[in-house]
């Protein structure tokens, strides 16, 4: 981590804060970091801002206090009708080191569709985001850190890949974690529709022979960065259930992965999907993007 460590969280609502809760974690062994608690507030009378501005300061300053291990809280508050353009455009502005959000909780149909908020969040910000579930999740589950690959990517961008596995090496140091790395190989891919029919599993099923090409840059990337084969996992079937599973089976306290524009599964990740991935799992995700993209909000 550099020296001057700088985080942005967006607050929510309310006193609960799962987002502050695991910045103040990070805090405890790195004590000179910098966390800016970003409350963008999207409803207000334009002539109360600045009564409002200094309450929403006076209310973050209070809940900080909390907080013994943070040393340095910046208030920062907003006032815009787009929360997830404006966090974003703070973020990516502002040279910070990571930003922390809290996922929504969602228990009907309807919310099977990402929030507007995060699946914005998630697919524009430049900066390595960390989506924080339960912030005591950590204590009730294993040491087991998944870092996802996505080897399906037609141009696959391995930089991501090193970008992942520095931020997940820093998290298990710190907070006596352990490794693990997957990839998900589907059955079926994009076939006649992406003019690629060696992918697709009705005009050629070779499913088996990528798996043997998985399991090959799995196991080089594991032997590079000292990863045992113990923790290594090159899985058939679909992302969102097959990723979930194996978190479940390893008790994951994270999984890491990367998003891009491209065509791979994991890689073109969209919000649907990660929104599916998060969902059933009880740890935090950790996300790097390859390039910045646009996401229709509303």
């Amino acid at each position: 981590m550099s020296q001057n460590y700088r985080v942005i969280i967006l607050l929510k609502p309310g006193d609960n804060q799962p987002a502050l809760d695991r910045a103040a974690q990070f805090a405890r062994f790195l004590p000179e970091i910098e966390i800016v608690a970003c409350r963008v507030i999207n409803e207000f009378d334009s002539q109360q801002i600045d009564k409002i501005k200094a309450q929403t300061e006076r209310e973050i300053a209070r809940i900080g206090a909390s907080y013994p291990s943070i040393k340095n809280l910046i208030p920062l508050v907003i006032f815009s009708e787009n929360v997830p353009d404006t966090f974003v455009n703070e973020a990516n502005a502002g040279h910070f080191d990571l930003a922390i959000i809290s996922a929504n909780k969602r228990n009907t149909i309807k919310d099977l569709f990402i929030s507007t908020i995060d699946c914005c969040i998630m697919r524009q910000i430049a900066v390595p985001l960390l989506v924080v579930k339960d912030a005591n999740a950590p204590q009730r589950l294993g040491r087991a850190i998944l870092l996802a690959i996505d080897f399906d990517e037609d141009d696959h961008d391995f930089d991501v890949d090193e970008k992942l596995y520095e931020k997940a090496r820093i998290f298990a140091d710190h907070f006596n974690g352990e490794i693990h790395v997957a990839n998900v190989v589907s059955p079926l891919h994009h076939g006649l529709m992406s003019a690629n029919t060696t992918m697709s599993a009705i005009i050629s099923n070779n499913s088996d022979s990528r798996k043997d090409l998985h399991n090959k840059l799995l196991k080089e990337f594991a032997v590079k960065h000292d990863i045992g084969d113990d923790r290594t996992h090159v899985l058939i079937g679909r992302v969102d259930e097959e990723i979930p599973k194996l978190c479940r089976n390893l008790e994951a306290r994270m999984v890491c992965m990367g998003t891009s524009n491209k065509t791979g599964l994991l890689g073109s990740i969209n919000c649907n999907a990660s929104e599916l991935v998060l969902e059933q799992i009880k740890g935090d995700v950790f996300i790097v993007n390859a390039r910045e993209s646009r996401c229709e909000c509303d």
